[in-house]
């Protein structure tokens, strides 16, 4: 007897069909929430990494702010400081304005207006005492009298000469101290750099604290100037001469004297010939 009708316990291709579909509905959900959860790992990756982005930018923003700031100090800083220094060698320059190729050159001038006066002091006197001297023996118009003129000019000719190349040296003593005295004050000014730092301060107060500190200093190197250049424009010095003709004036006594005393003759002729009496030399 059979039982079962044929096919025994095999699963029907109905129900095969329901385990298929449930398999790939299995399946499907499965992938659609791997998807998800990779979807999902992705878009927090995405997040992360744009979030890493806004702050490596921001960062880079803030540095270069930084950057820019200190440039722009950096600047003023640079700008200040040369103007400064600018400043402070103009105030020199002008302390020292004055001492020019004319005032040197008046300078000399007043040195021989001085020597000047003193030599033609003396040759006014000296003309008066050899004159008296040739009037009273009568040959005030003689050769003689125009040979102890001539002894006079030239004598008052070297001692100018002599005082020309003297008022040219204390020319070029008072240039060159002159010179000295601005190079010094200058170069004062410019060392007035190291007082500070090249480097700005991070800060605008920083900045202008330098600065002033440096204004400080260039400032009491200025208000110098102007006592170093008042006194360096003193007046020439001209020391009293010596009485420059006196051995002219001598010699025209000799002769005389001895013209006086009956030698006079060969005196005389001496002075004609324009040689000093009694000396046998011009």
């Amino acid at each position: 007897m059979c039982m079962g009708g044929g096919g025994g316990g095999g699963i029907p291709p109905y129900v095969q069909i329901q385990m298929q579909q449930q398999q790939m509905q299995q399946e499907r959900e499965l992938s659609d929430r791997q998807l998800a959860a990779q979807k999902t790992i992705s878009d927090q990756q995405l997040a992360f990494n744009q979030q890493q982005f806004d702050y490596q930018k921001q960062l880079a923003d803030q540095q270069q702010a930084q950057a820019n700031a200190q440039a722009a100090r950096q600047s003023e800083y640079d700008t200040g400081r040369a103007s400064l220094l600018g400043e402070g060698t103009k105030s020199i320059s002008d302390a020292f304005a004055k001492f020019n190729d004319d005032y040197f050159n008046q300078y000399a001038s007043d040195y021989m207006s001085k020597v000047q006066d003193q030599v033609a002091q003396q040759r006014t006197q000296a003309n008066k005492q050899l004159a008296f001297g040739m009037a009273r023996q009568g040959i005030l118009n003689s050769q003689a009298m125009a040979n102890q003129q001539g002894l006079l000019e030239e004598t008052q000719g070297r001692t100018l000469a002599d005082a020309t190349a003297t008022a040219q040296q204390q020319t070029e003593a008072l240039r060159s101290n002159v010179a000295n005295a601005r190079a010094n004050l200058l170069g004062q000014v410019q060392a007035s750099e190291s007082i500070g730092s090249p480097i700005a301060a991070s800060d605008e107060g920083g900045v202008a604290q330098a600065l002033q500190t440096q204004r400080s200093a260039i400032s009491g190197i200025t208000n110098q100037a102007g006592d170093v250049s008042a006194s360096l424009a003193g007046v020439p010095t001209v020391s009293p001469l010596s009485n420059i003709f006196a051995s002219v004036i001598n010699s025209a006594g000799n002769f005389l004297g001895g013209y006086q005393s009956g030698s006079g003759y060969g005196n005389f002729q001496a002075g004609l010939a324009g040689r000093r009496p009694g000396t046998g030399i011009n």
